[in-house]
């Protein structure tokens, strides 16, 4: 009898045991161990994040230190687009190069800036596949794409704001040599980008100087141009545009109780 009461205690202390063990793994071992695993998830995910910021900080420090080269490329960028017409300063260095070469400038016209628009890309479409004829007595609405038919695709990118080119009509006098020696300083001799986009020679005899147009002779050509300069506003250096019709904002109303009269302490 004594052996079976001993034995039941021994039962019910381990069952007692497994209670409490079962009891701490779910109310505090557990909770425990999610929450470390929870905290180092946290902390790999912060050495991820720093390792990013380390890679960006050097990146920036990288940067930073090759600003002088960035500045210098930057200028010689202004010097080809400039950030303002500076259109006197232009027409003084087109009087040089028809000085240098003898030709005389008879007419030079800039036109109103415009927007400059890139074109999108043509994109040829491949034929669609033959189809089978309709039954007979059966109508169709298609009708299929003619062959070499082009597809104009959406552009990559735009060009920048504020982007403008500044279109150009001039015309020389001169030799042959000396009129088409002008022509090519025109777009190389100058740091400042001007696009050809037509020219006509026309030879010209012997003949004096009338109506601004000098003496010429026989074998001379008279070159009519037309091209473009560019204008590209510094984004970081020019003032945001002020609307004429915006609404000035409110003033400030009367304080209730105030007197506007009384002067402030100290003034």
């Amino acid at each position: 009898m004594a052996g079976a009461k001993k034995s039941t205690w021994v039962g019910g202390t381990v069952f007692l045991g497994l209670v409490i063990v079962a009891a701490a793994w779910f109310l505090a071992i557990s909770p425990t161990m999610s929450a470390a695993a929870e905290v180092r998830d946290q902390a790999q995910q912060t050495r991820e994040q720093n390792d990013l910021l380390e890679m960006k900080v050097a990146k920036l420090k990288a940067d930073f230190e090759k600003l002088p080269e960035y500045k210098a490329q930057l200028a010689v960028l202004q010097q080809q687009v400039p950030t303002s017409a500076m259109l006197s300063d232009y027409l003084r260095q087109l009087d040089q190069i028809a000085i240098a070469h003898e030709v005389t400038i008879t007419t030079i016209t800039p036109a109103t800036p415009q927007a400059v628009v890139v074109a999108a890309a043509p994109v040829a479409v491949a034929p669609a596949p033959a189809e089978s004829a309709p039954a007979e007595g059966a109508s169709s609405t298609e009708t299929p794409p003619a062959e070499g038919t082009e597809a104009v695709a959406p552009p990559s990118g735009g060009a920048p704001a504020g982007f403008t080119a500044i279109p150009f009509a001039l015309t020389v006098v001169g030799t042959y040599d000396n009129t088409n020696a002008f022509l090519y300083d025109l777009q190389h001799a100058t740091a400042r980008l001007f696009l050809v986009t037509g020219f006509t020679g026309t030879a010209q005899g012997d003949s004096e100087a009338s109506g601004g147009k000098p003496e010429t002779h026989v074998g001379d050509q008279e070159l009519a141009i037309s091209g473009l300069t560019y204008v590209l506003p510094d984004a970081l250096g020019v003032p945001a545009p002020v609307d004429p019709n915006a609404t000035p904002p409110a003033l400030p109303g009367a304080v209730p109780g105030k007197n506007p009269l009384v002067p402030v302490d100290g003034h």
